[in-house]
């Protein structure tokens, strides 16, 4: 597998399907390639009729076959929409979490859709696309179809002073500028616990201040690289979940880096990136 390789997770699903428009989308302008997989998942439980002599009924190479006629046509019919895009269709088995985190090791990104169902009966937030947001070795897109969003709606970038925000900033500006939309820069913190300080004793405006300051210069770079995007930047006083799912409902997409410290400092896959996927309903980047 390429460095160039985005594998899409596709079970049939209406979010299945705009994660695939979007992971091929995605492929036509960076030029990269596409595998398509479908996870189907053997029930844990047998029946009891697999416990007397018989017919196999594992592997069930009928439905195999019709899989692959199914993902053939959903693969050509992509390859309409964005021509030029190199793409193949992988079937695998086992649990869908673990092949699709094992796939990532060699790709560039991941995408899964929001929901599912199906032979894919577990591809819903809180398994395979938290487990994957969680442990993948890529970066992972969650696409959801979060309705009809006006043509000004930006896309949200959650930013902290970790290592991972430089590699957030690099794609969402580049997503900013290939949807010319603008970006929406945040940054959260927290006056500071202690009880004998109190937050009276904090000039919210000169934290403030000095946040938005160090977001710049964090952002600088990519300001200069991407001068189209429309940038805003803002420093404000809250939890970091509560921060980025509200300045989510009026956006078209969210970028989170996978770890987090400093003025985000809960933004880690368990906190402000788990309570993202399960609460906002738009599409939603985890990046490493």
């Amino acid at each position: 597998m390429s460095a160039s390789q985005i594998v899409v997770g596709y079970d049939g699903s209406r979010d299945a399907r705009e994660a695939l428009r979007w992971a091929f989308a995605e492929a036509a302008r960076t030029g990269a390639d596409v595998d398509i997989v479908y996870v189907w998942r053997w029930p844990e439980y047998l029946p009891a009729s697999s416990l007397v002599p018989g017919v196999p009924v594992w592997p069930d190479m009928t439905a195999e076959k019709e899989l692959e006629v199914m993902l053939a046509d959903v693969a050509d019919g992509a390859r309409a929409q964005f021509p030029g895009v190199t793409a193949r269709t992988v079937i695998a088995h086992g649990s869908p979490a673990s092949v699709l985190r094992d796939l990532s090791s060699g790709a560039s990104l991941v995408v899964v859709g929001g929901r599912s169902h199906g032979l894919l009966q577990d591809f819903w937030l809180g398994s395979v696309a938290g487990a994957l947001a969680a442990h993948a070795s890529s970066s992972v897109v969650v696409v959801r179809d979060g309705g009809d969003k006006p043509a000004g709606a930006p896309i949200v970038l959650g930013l902290d002073e970790s290592g991972h925000s430089d590699r957030a900033a690099e794609f969402a500006f580049e997503q900013a500028a290939a949807q010319n939309v603008p970006l929406r820069v945040v940054r959260a913190w927290m006056p500071p616990p202690d009880p004998w300080l109190g937050s009276s004793f904090i000039d919210r405006e000169e934290v403030s201040t000095a946040e938005l300051a160090a977001v710049r210069e964090q952002v600088g770079v990519w300001q200069r690289k991407y001068p189209s995007v429309e940038l805003r930047i803002e420093a404000i006083v809250g939890h970091p979940y509560r921060v980025v799912a509200e300045a989510a409902e009026q956006a078209r997409m969210v970028v989170l880096g996978a770890r987090g410290k400093g003025g985000f400092s809960a933004l880690r896959l368990g906190s402000v990136s788990r309570y993202v996927l399960h609460h906002v309903s738009v599409t939603t980047a985890i990046v490493r």
